[in-house]
């Protein structure tokens, strides 16, 4: 028996074409990158919101991230019905020592997202339409399809471009990346 979700699957992205999603999915690497360049250790690595993360703590979440969503998105091509692993992102930010990456582990953090991001990326372009139905068992959502999880991965690089982009505005170093989603799927 598969247990509830915690919530339903927002359907903010629903009337978005899949074509539109896949492109913000593979933007992201690089617009993180030109987020964070010309940004020093110390602006990288400044607490600037209270309690929240660090430019470079983000960087390096959203590889670890993307590590487990890449499994997930195989998982859900591959043997589609089953439950997909799940990972507690604060644990990982302490256990992992985000905070005392330095400047070059930051840069091939993203290095890391890049080429996940690429592969996945590849994959989904070359899959036929009934795979985008295709569902595995998420712990939050529930049963979630192939195209709900590229809404979810394509959306978590815009999320967190946007935090990064306010933390550079806080630290007086303003950015302007148009997003390329019209607003956050939760």
């Amino acid at each position: 028996m598969t247990p509830p979700a915690v919530s339903a699957f927002p359907r903010v992205y629903r009337d978005i074409p899949t074509h539109r999603l896949l492109a913000a999915f593979g933007a992201a690497p690089s617009r993180i990158a030109r987020a964070i360049e010309g940004l020093g250790p110390e602006e990288l690595s400044a607490r600037i919101v209270p309690g929240k993360w660090s430019i470079q703590e983000i960087v390096c979440h959203v590889a670890d991230s993307e590590t487990c969503g890449a499994l997930r998105l195989r998982l859900t091509l591959a043997q589609p019905g089953g439950p997909l692993p799940a990972y507690d992102q604060e644990r990982f930010a302490v256990a992992l020592e985000y905070a005392r990456f330095d400047e070059a582990l930051v840069r091939e953090t993203l290095d890391l997202f890049a080429r996940l991001r690429s592969v996945s990326g590849r994959l989904l372009s070359r899959a036929p339409e009934p795979a985008w139905s295709l569902a595995s068992r998420h712990a939050q959502w529930g049963e979630v399809t192939l195209r709900q999880l590229l809404e979810l991965y394509a959306d978590h690089g815009e999320r967190h471009l946007s935090q990064i982009l306010e933390r550079r505005r806080a630290i007086g170093r303003p950015l302007a990346i148009d997003a390329l989603l019209p607003e956050r799927l939760y």
